[in-house]
């Protein structure tokens, strides 16, 4: 079992829900926090958390050595990042300062002692090119995802540098009870609570979703048993096209809605099967997923008070 992890982007959706496990399991957790986060959004994911806070920001990572000093930590888990907003994710400037702080995130995980590093990716850096020839796509987001695949390249070279052990997990698409940012799948529940429309393109692509609890499980086990510059896949391992997710979803939520199938166009990019395999995760730290689909609908609706 580990006994000291760091994690910073602690007070969101996933890093808290890492956070809170690894405390009921008996790991001493130090979170690190953007300043004024307690006067955030986010600031009830911190309430009642058994954790030591250190305010430090994103471009403030090579002093957090400094800050915390020599601890040995077993691992530190890295899920901030800066940028996310619409006006943001196609910002070039504001996402290559996330590679930089990236790479100084592994820097100061050298500094601090610690043994581990694990980030966290998202799907959308495979988005950016096709896995035959990789030719490259034109859609939204572009500088987002680049900045990601940049981080993950840089970071690896970094850690070798450092002689320190560094993963990185990709997240697939994360949902469950607690996300306050407007994605999929708590944005359609609303929608149909609500009774009103949802633009909505064929639903023909691949799509996995992931319980948040599961997640957080993973990257536990990540933190464990994962190998030196391995990259997971974070995912339930059960990719179906969008569509028949919608419909499971109707059924639970609100049989007799609407649903507007190809009101909108999809101006994303197909994401190939292979992309959702566990069969690496699985392998190497045990990790299965234990929250079925309509299960996690359900805890949403739950935590929705519907």
């Amino acid at each position: 079992m580990m006994k000291r992890v760091i994690i910073s982007g602690i007070s969101g959706f996933v890093g808290n829900a890492v956070a809170r496990r690894l405390i009921a399991e008996g790991t001493e957790v130090t979170g690190v926090v953007r300043t004024g986060v307690k006067d955030s959004s986010e600031a009830f994911r911190l309430e009642g958390l058994d954790a030591e806070l250190i305010e430090c920001n994103l471009n403030e990572m090579s002093c957090l050595p400094g800050k915390v000093g020599k601890r040995g930590f077993d691992v530190f888990y890295q899920f901030a990042w800066d940028g996310l907003t619409k006006e943001t994710l196609d910002d070039y400037l504001c996402q290559m300062d996330n590679v930089k702080w990236m790479a100084e995130t592994v820097t100061a995980a050298s500094g601090m002692q610690c043994k581990k590093v694990v980030g966290a990716g998202s799907i959308t850096q495979t988005e950016l090119y096709t896995r035959k020839g990789r030719q490259y796509t034109e859609d939204k987001h572009k500088f987002y995802r680049a900045a990601q695949l940049a981080s993950e390249t840089v970071c690896r070279a970094v850690a070798r540098n450092m002689g320190i052990e560094f993963i990185w997990p990709i997240i697939v698409n994360i949902y469950g009870e607690g996300e306050t940012n407007p994605r999929l799948i708590n944005s359609l529940i609303s929608h149909m609570l609500k009774e009103t429309p949802f633009p909505l393109s064929s639903g023909e692509q691949l799509y996995d979703f992931l319980h948040v609890e599961d997640a957080a499980r993973a990257f536990c086990l990540i933190g464990e048993y994962g190998r030196r510059e391995s990259q997971y896949i974070l995912s339930s391992g059960n990719p179906m096209p969008l569509r028949e997710y919608i419909l499971k979803l109707r059924d639970i939520v609100s049989p007799k809605y609407p649903l507007a199938f190809s009101s909108k166009k999809f101006s994303g990019y197909e994401i190939e099967r292979e992309w959702f395999d566990l069969t690496d995760l699985k392998k190497d730290t045990g990790f299965e997923p234990q929250i079925s689909f309509e299960t996690g609908v359900k805890r949403i609706l739950e935590w929705m008070g519907a």
